[in-house]
C-alpha cells in the first residue's frame, strides 16, 4: 500500500477520505482555517509545521511520531495540501471603503477586495506557507488543491483567484476542482457537497484524487493483490 500525506485546513478531510478510498495509506494533519489564518499553526519556509499553542504542538508532534520523521512533509512521500486558502473571514476593517474595497448589495462576508490590495496582502501573508510548499515540491510529488465552492461567493472567489496566481507564479502544482470537476453549467455537482454545503464529501475527495493521479501530480496507488 502506498503512503500519502494530506495536510491543510478543514477541506483536507474530504481529500484524506478520498485518498483512503482509493487505497492509499493516508496520514493526515488537518486543523481549522481559523488556526491557519490566526497563525496558531504555520508552515515554515523549511516545510516544518509549528505552533506556539500546546495542544496544536501535541497534534503536530503526534503527526511526526505517526510517520517516524521529525519533519513529516519532507519525508519524501507524496503530499496533497489545502494550505493557504484560509482567508474567508477577514477582519471588519479589511472591508472598509478606505482600503479600496468594492461592495455588493449583500452581507459583508460577500464583499470583495480591490485587486491590488488583495494581491499585496496575500503575497505578504502567505509568503512563509508558499516557501514551505516550494520546499516540499523540491523533494516529493505535491498537489495543492483549491477549496470547492458550491455557491457563488465574490469574496472567496477573489481570494482563491489571487492566491492561485501566487501559487502558479512559484511554479507549484495547483489543482482547482471548481474548473476541473465542474458540470455543464460550470458548477461543482451537488452530490460532491458535504451536508453543510461548504465542504466536499468523500465522493468529492475521491474524484479529486483520481483526477490528480491522471494528471501525474502524484503516483497512483498499487493495484490490490489478488
Amino acid at each position: 500500500m502506498s503512503r500519502l500525506l494530506v495536510v491543510g485546513d478543514s477541506h483536507a478531510r474530504a481529500l484524506a477520505l478520498g485518498a483512503a478510498a482509493l487505497g492509499y495509506e493516508t496520514l493526515s494533519f488537518a486543523t481549522s482555517a481559523a488556526a491557519w489564518r490566526d497563525g496558531i499553526v504555520q508552515l515554515t519556509p523549511q516545510a516544518a509545521l509549528t505552533s506556539e499553542r500546546f495542544r496544536a504542538r501535541q497534534k503536530i508532534e503526534g503527526f511526526a511520531r505517526e510517520l517516524g520523521c521529525a519533519t513529516p512533509l519532507l519525508s519524501g512521500l507524496p503530499v496533497v495540501a489545502s494550505i493557504g486558502f484560509h482567508s474567508a473571514q477577514f477582519l471588519t476593517e479589511m472591508r472598509l471603503a478606505r482600503l479600496g474595497l468594492t461592495t455588493v448589495p449583500s452581507r459583508s462576508a460577500k464583499t470583495t477586495l480591490s485587486t491590488a490590495f488583495l494581491a499585496d496582502w496575500l503575497a505578504e501573508a502567505r509568503s512563509s506557507a508558499l516557501e514551505g510548499l516550494a520546499t516540499i515540491a523540491a523533494q516529493a510529488p505535491l498537489a495543492v488543491v483549491a477549496p470547492p465552492l458550491f455557491a457563488p461567493n465574490p469574496l472567496l472567489q477573489a481570494l482563491n483567484a489571487a492566491l492561485s496566481q501566487l501559487i502558479q507564479a512559484r511554479g507549484l502544482p495547483l489543482y482547482d476542482p471548481n474548473t476541473a470537476l465542474a458540470d455543464s453549467a460550470g458548477q461543482l455537482p451537488a452530490h460532491f457537497a458535504h451536508s453543510d454545503g461548504k465542504h466536499g464529501n468523500a465522493t468529492f475527495g475521491a474524484a479529486v484524487l483520481e483526477d490528480i493521479i491522471s494528471r501525474n501530480l502524484i503516483p497512483k496507488p498499487p493495484a490490490p493483490r489478488a
